[in-house]
Order: C-alpha cells, then sequence, then structure tokens
C-alpha cells in the first residue's frame, strides 16, 4: 500500500494499472530521485509523486487509462481533470505512440513535471499568492505544458546523442544518464535560437536518408549491405540452393540473388566552425550548427569518426563525443576575431595524434572569415595525410581557402544550401 503522511493510501487517478504493487510504488521514488528533494509539506510531495507516477504509466502503457470518478483529493481531483482532458489530445495520441514502452521518455516527462510544478509553488509562494482551486488547477495545467515542451527537446537531443550505426552494426548508446540529458534540455530552453538549430538539423536528418547511401564494394568480408546479383555460388542466399531444378539452372545462366557486403573507410569527418561575432547573426548561427550537427549524423551513419571544433582568434576545445558535440554546437556563444590558418592547422594535428592519418579525412571549415591563409604552410603538412577540405564560405571569399579546397562553395542559408554541402561531404 502506497500511504502519504497521514498513513491514508494515496488514491492514483488511473485504471488499468495495480497502484497498490510494486512497480508502481518503485516508479514514484525513482521520478523524485531524479527531480530532487521535494521541499513541499508531505501531503503536496506524496500527491506530486502520484501525480508524477500516473503520468509515466500513462505514457509507457497503452492499457492505463485516467479513471472517470471523482478523486476525493482536491489536488489530486485538479490533476484528473487536467489528465482527461490531455489524453484526449491528438498531441498525447502523437507522444504515446513514441514513448510506448519507452521508459526513459516516459520517465523524463514524469521527471519534468515534478520538476516544473515546484517551480510553480515557488514562484506562487514569491507572489504570496493563496493556492486557491483556481490557483492550483492553472499551476498544474501550466506544469503539464511546459513539461511536454521539455520533453519533446530531450527527445529531440536523445536523438542526436545516440550514435546510430550503419546497416549490420548494433546501435549502440553513449551511455548519457538522464540527470545530463534534463540539464542539457533545461539550458537550451534559454538559448537563443537552440529550438530553431535543433528543428531544423532534424529536417535534414528526414531527409538524408533519401540521398546518403553508403558507397559499395562486393566483397566476401565486410557489413551486410544489401541484394545483387551473382554467379559467386558462395555468395548466394541458401534459399537460392532450394529452387526447382528448373529454376536454379536458369540462374546459373542468369545469376542467383546473393548477399552484398559493404566495406567502410573508417576516416573521419573534422567540422572548424567560425563562432566569430559576426557568425552569431541569427540566419548564420542557425543554417552553419544545424548543418553542423547533420554532418555530425552523417559521420555516424557513413561509421566515421566526427572531430569538431570552434573557432575564432584560436582554435577552441575540440569534442569527439555525442553528448559533449550536441552540447557545444547548441550553447557555446560566439566571440570576436577570426583565425582560419591556425584552426586549420590544429585540425590536421589532430588527425594526426588520432592515427587517422592513412584513413579518409574530410575536413569541412564553415566560416564569413577573408582572414589570410598561406597555402604553402598546409599544402606541407597535407601531403603527409589523406586529407580533403570542403570550404563553406557564407558571404565571403578566401582566396587561400579556395586553392587548398577539394570544394569551395558559396554557402546558401537554405534547406537546398545544406543539403548540397551535405551531399558532397557524403562523396568525399
Amino acid at each position: 500500500m502506497i500511504s502519504g503522511s497521514s498513513g491514508k493510501r494515496l488514491k492514483s487517478n488511473l485504471t488499468g494499472i495495480n497502484t497498490d504493487g510494486k512497480l508502481y510504488k518503485t516508479t514514484r521514488e525513482r521520478i523524485v530521485r531524479y527531480s530532487g528533494e521535494l521541499d513541499l509539506n508531505n501531503k503536496i510531495g506524496e500527491d506530486i509523486k502520484t501525480s508524477a507516477a500516473d503520468l509515466y504509466f500513462l505514457y509507457y502503457s497503452n492499457i492505463a487509462s485516467v479513471n472517470v470518478n471523482k478523486n476525493d483529493d482536491a489536488f489530486l481531483e485538479n490533476v484528473r481533470t487536467q489528465l482527461n482532458n490531455y489524453v484526449q489530445t491528438e498531441e498525447f495520441s502523437k507522444m504515446r505512440a513514441h514513448s510506448h514502452l519507452n521508459d526513459r521518455i516516459s520517465m523524463v516527462y514524469s521527471i519534468n513535471f515534478v520538476k516544473q510544478f515546484k517551480e510553480e509553488l515557488k514562484k506562487n509562494k514569491n507572489k504570496n499568492e493563496s493556492m486557491g482551486q483556481n490557483t492550483m488547477e492553472e499551476m498544474i495545467g501550466r506544469a503539464m505544458s511546459e513539461s511536454e515542451k521539455k520533453t519533446k527537446k530531450t527527445d529531440q537531443l536523445e536523438k542526436l546523442i545516440k550514435a546510430n550505426r550503419p546497416c549490420g552494426k548494433m546501435p549502440t548508446h553513449d551511455g548519457v544518464d538522464l540527470d545530463r540529458l534534463i540539464d542539457l534540455s533545461d539550458r537550451i530552453m534559454n538559448v537563443q535560437n537552440a529550438d530553431k538549430i535543433l528543428s531544423m538539423s532534424n529536417k535534414l536528418f528526414d531527409i538524408m536518408p533519401k540521398f546518403s547511401k553508403k558507397m559499395r564494394m562486393h566483397s566476401n568480408i565486410g557489413e551486410l549491405g544489401g541484394y545483387y546479383k551473382t554467379k559467386n555460388i558462395s555468395n548466394i542466399l541458401s534459399r537460392e540452393l532450394a529452387l526447382p531444378d528448373e529454376i536454379f539452372y536458369s540462374k546459373i545462366i542468369n545469376g542467383f540473388t546473393g548477399k552484398e557486403r559493404v566495406l567502410l573507410t573508417e576516416g573521419s569527418y573534422y567540422v572548424l566552425l567560425d563562432k566569430s561575432g559576426s557568425m552569431y547573426e541569427s540566419d548564420k548561427m542557425v543554417w552553419s550548427r544545424s548543418v553542423a550537427l547533420a554532418l555530425f549524423k552523417l559521420a555516424m551513419s557513413k561509421n566515421r569518426k566526427y572531430f569538431f571544433r570552434f573557432f575564432d582568434n584560436k582554435p577552441h576545445e575540440l569534442v569527439n563525443e555525442p553528448y559533449d558535440i550536441v552540447n557545444n554546437i547548441l550553447t557555446v556563444e560566439a566571440n570576436k576575431g577570426t583565425c582560419i590558418e591556425c584552426a586549420l592547422v590544429r585540425a590536421i594535428e589532430d588527425i594526426q595524434i588520432h592515427d587517422m592519418s592513412q584513413k579518409t579525412n574530410t575536413v569541412i571549415i564553415i566560416t564569413d572569415g577573408e582572414d589570410k591563409v598561406n597555402p604553402a604552410v598546409i599544402e606541407r603538412t597535407i601531403s603527409k595525410i589523406d586529407l580533403k577540405i570542403i570550404t563553406v564560405m557564407i558571404n565571403g571569399t578566401n582566396d587561400g581557402l579556395k586553392l587548398l579546397s577539394e570544394k569551395y562553395l558559396t554557402a546558401k542559408l537554405t534547406e537546398e544550401g545544406a543539403l548540397k554541402l551535405l551531399n558532397i561531404a557524403r562523396s568525399m
């Protein structure tokens, strides 16, 4: 039995779930552990835990539903009313289609609800307002609405951070815990243009698979990539050997269905992104950082490493772990000055330090700077490694980079301009 400070059983607003069971009780406590201590009186604290657990199971389980009977607890009745309205919306249907049997997303929503309701209580206390029924109902409504927004952000971030691997590879997870994930989603809610960057990068991700094809060659080693016609018996599918004689003999002439293997080049994409003051203009910032995130996704799909550095008047921290990449791109602010040559020299050094010299590497420089670059200095170093440069100029020109680059682009700050760059990067 779940009990509050009064020793009485707290009434959940759910049906279809055993709210007296160990799973429900454990979930209530898990949510609070992630949400921080409830600096509330015991009664409201217990009610919040019950409400958060109800939210979790509504998202996680399709057999959970909101009780049609009125709750005799005033706070929980306010929550029941809000839940009953919410579960009938199209927005909830979309969310539950994604959160069904997804513990992390269901937990994130519940944690965000608790944290947001605590904020609502704090604001109410600071205003010295009495908590009547209308006030409480409004607070619960705002907490649910804000937690939904934050959960969407958290979900988008996790999709970015997860390393999606090519066909044949097991999906990986970089081990980002919920605390860090929720903390990042909280911070980007207050970062200018972060929402636009996330939206554009996710849109690019949706489009990318339509043209992002891995470079393939037939081989007896590598990863399973698809099917092709072959006369090599050792490569054919087992089912082809069980065909009727007349079909089998005809295929000896015309070819069997074989297993196509993919040889992937484990080189790197190395993105150098200008963060000087002029690049902080809204259109430049959103486009360039969305592209940087899309290139990260492309690197993962091609099983290539991804390195990222911001630069202004000097190169900044190198990041190559998924969480750090997403965190930096979304939250780092602009500064003054531009030094393209020192950033490019540092990138070449990084590739050598990480033992990537003999593998296929593509350095993508995104800048609006006209800083001088000495091609002779860079060419001496590049000659020792397998590296190609793509330069993306935003409203500017750079003759030195033009001489060094395999591809030199004048950026169009549009979706089409981003896809053009991604398609070029894919082929290099």
